[in-house]
């Protein structure tokens, strides 16, 4: 969302504009990171009261390893995460495979990173503190106010800018996007249960992300996901996927029914269900 004078792009033109971004996720500081590095005034507006990140794992695909790579951040975060070479899943009762898909399918020597999102954020943190990009935390973006420039309108009343460009990277649940596009966001049909364990070995592949299904309704899933911070013990992200109507039965029925029945389905993932006490 923008409004901005002039016709000139924001990268490389000489002309530095006062830009907005709602949202110290990844996406809202690799933004803040080029914008900063082609010569504007960034601010990044967060809603927490310190920048933190949200959620287990997540496989880096080689397009973002291409994004941190052209920020100067790649080694950084490949010190941090697991190359993942292969995306492996069988059928938990007989054994089957229903899914292998391996990176080296294709040339290039492409590979994904599996990473702990806490490694991801601190990467990028890191290098937004480096370059002095101002970042206001505690503050809840509720509307944007349009006119020759943007102004925005905060949660406690206060009203930031005015800045040429708004970047909206606060998520799903962002409130600006009515701003664009009117309307709630569908809810996923699937979530998970999910959890970062230590990496147990036995049995599994740091280099593939692990799968087990039982029929359409359930899936299991270990991905080796390296360090959150350096010096840290490697780790996995464990996950039970389930419709999240599903959700409340599983938690009735408690934690000791469920490990069982993930244990049943895939013995050697007692090696993850063993670290979970609640």
């Amino acid at each position: 969302m923008k409004d901005c004078p002039g016709q000139s792009g924001f990268g490389g033109t000489g002309i530095s504009y006062d830009i907005a971004i709602a949202g110290a996720g990844p996406a809202g500081l690799a933004v803040a990171l080029y914008l900063k590095r082609a010569g504007h005034r960034v601010t990044v507006f967060e809603r927490f009261d310190e920048p933190k990140p949200v959620g287990s794992g997540l496989i880096l695909q080689p397009t973002g390893l291409t994004v941190l790579a052209d920020l100067g951040l790649l080694d950084d975060i490949l010190a941090l995460g697991s190359r993942i070479d292969r995306l492996h899943g069988a059928d938990a009762s007989t054994g089957r495979t229903v899914l292998d898909v391996r990176y080296d399918a294709q040339r290039g020597g492409r590979f994904g990173l599996a990473v702990h999102r806490a490694a991801l954020f601190g990467v990028l943190f890191r290098a937004a503190q480096s370059e002095a990009i101002a970042i206001e935390t505690g503050v809840e973006i509720e509307a944007l106010e349009t006119g020759e420039r943007a102004t925005l309108i905060c949660g406690n009343g206060r009203r930031a800018g005015p800045f040429d460009l708004v970047v909206d990277a606060s998520g799903s649940r962002s409130k600006l996007r009515r701003e664009s596009a009117p309307g709630e966001p569908r809810p996923l049909t699937y979530g998970a249960f999910w959890a970062s364990l230590g990496w147990r070995g036995d049995g599994f592949d740091v280099h593939a992300l692990l799968q087990r299904y039982d029929k359409a309704s359930v899936m299991i899933g270990v991905l080796p996901i390296g360090r959150p911070q350096p010096g840290a013990e490697k780790m996995a992200a464990f996950f039970w996927s389930l419709k999240p109507s599903d959700a409340d039965e599983v938690r009735v029925r408690g934690l000791n029914a469920w490990k069982e029945r993930v244990v049943r389905l895939w013995p050697q993932s007692e090696a993850y269900t063993s670290q979970i006490d609640s």
